[in-house]
């Protein structure tokens, strides 16, 4: 079965390169954009793995449970625009799952370079490509939930705490 992958901001050059190389890896995308049109182009590209969404990460939470809902889980999430509002409504799921990744790319390196190591992290078991790093993982309590996170959830990659593998 396919990984689901949604990737925020997904019109800009960084998350429609995210958004390419992961529907060329073979997983489902949803591609969550302000202006969802402006996706249209990346969903006739790869009919079968990517949905063009329109997203407001003030309704973050119905987003998540709709994807959820309809894919019957989620895998990875790629917030490209930095508002941890996504996050918060991710991690619930990806704690009742006990598996799934956040990953925040760095938004000044190139987009396919980018786009390429994300996927490879989350394509191939164990890998994890130069420039990407664990961040740790975030309980719930810090989104205001009282439910530990568990399992693999992971955080990946930001300019912050970036360091050579």
């Amino acid at each position: 079965m396919a990984k689901v992958w949604l990737v925020t901001d997904a019109d800009s050059a960084l998350g429609r390169s995210i958004v390419a190389a992961a529907a060329a890896s073979g997983a489902v995308v949803v591609a969550a954009a302000r202006q969802p049109e402006s996706v249209y182009d990346l969903v006739a590209a790869f009919p079968q793995q990517v949905e063009a969404l329109g997203f407001a990460p003030e309704r973050a939470d119905h987003v998540v449970a709709g994807i959820v809902g309809y894919h019957q889980g989620l895998d990875v999430l790629v917030n490209t625009t930095g508002d941890r509002t996504i996050e918060d409504a991710v991690l619930p799921y990806f704690a009742a799952q006990r598996t799934g990744a956040i990953v925040r790319p760095d938004a000044a390196a190139e987009p396919w370079e980018t786009a390429d190591a994300i996927v490879a992290a989350h394509t191939e078991a164990g890998s994890r490509p130069k420039g990407l790093q664990p961040l740790g993982s975030r309980t719930s309590q810090e989104s205001g939930r009282a439910t530990p996170i568990a399992g693999r959830c992971e955080r990946h990659g930001s300019t912050a705490t970036r360091r050579s593998a």
